[in-house]
């Protein structure tokens, strides 16, 4: 009976030495796992690294391409504008001298389609602003402008004693 228990006794402690070393071979295995993720996501940290890098140098490539490419247009730009300055300068028509000339007609009565500014003459300065609808009458005229000759106040007709002036496309005859 003693060598019973004592068989028992010792393989209990043979026992229990074994569920001891799984215990120990189970948390190495875990931590192991956890080792495993980090170095996964380190692995994925420099792919994404190689990545932009790699992105980063190819802009930096295109970007020095496109200083290059600034770089000659400029020049060309320069020499095109020492070619200019020995140019002639070339006018325009209206510059050259066809001026507005004045047609004068049968004096006829207008009205303001929007709300327009009065001038003192013909591309001239500003005077006042006249309201949407405003009557006044006109025998003179040019391409782009109209004189006012006379306006109405309170329903009567009061004629232009300074130069006023409204450009044509403003008005509508009333």
């Amino acid at each position: 009976m003693k060598i019973l228990l004592t068989i028992l006794l010792f393989l209990s402690f043979l026992n229990a030495d074994e569920m001891s070393r799984i215990e120990a071979i189970v948390s190495d295995i875990t931590q192991l796992r956890s080792e495993y993720d980090e170095c996964k996501e380190k692995l994925k940290i420099k792919e994404s690294d190689n990545i932009l890098y790699k992105r980063i140098e190819k802009l930096e490539k295109e970007l020095k391409n496109k200083n290059n490419l600034l770089k000659s247009k400029e020049k060309i730009i320069k020499k095109l504008r020492k070619k200019k300055e020995n140019f002639p300068k070339l006018m325009m028509k209206d510059e050259v001298g066809q001026k507005d000339e004045l047609v004068r007609f049968k004096a006829t009565s207008y009205r303001l389609k929007y709300d327009s500014i009065i001038y003192n003459g013909i591309n001239g300065k500003m005077i006042t602003k006249w309201v949407k609808a405003t009557s006044f009458t006109s025998s003179v005229k040019t391409k782009s402008w109209i004189k006012v000759t006379g306006y109405f106040v309170n329903k009567k007709w009061a004629p232009s004693k300074k130069d006023m002036w409204i450009k044509i496309k403003q008005v509508e005859i009333k």
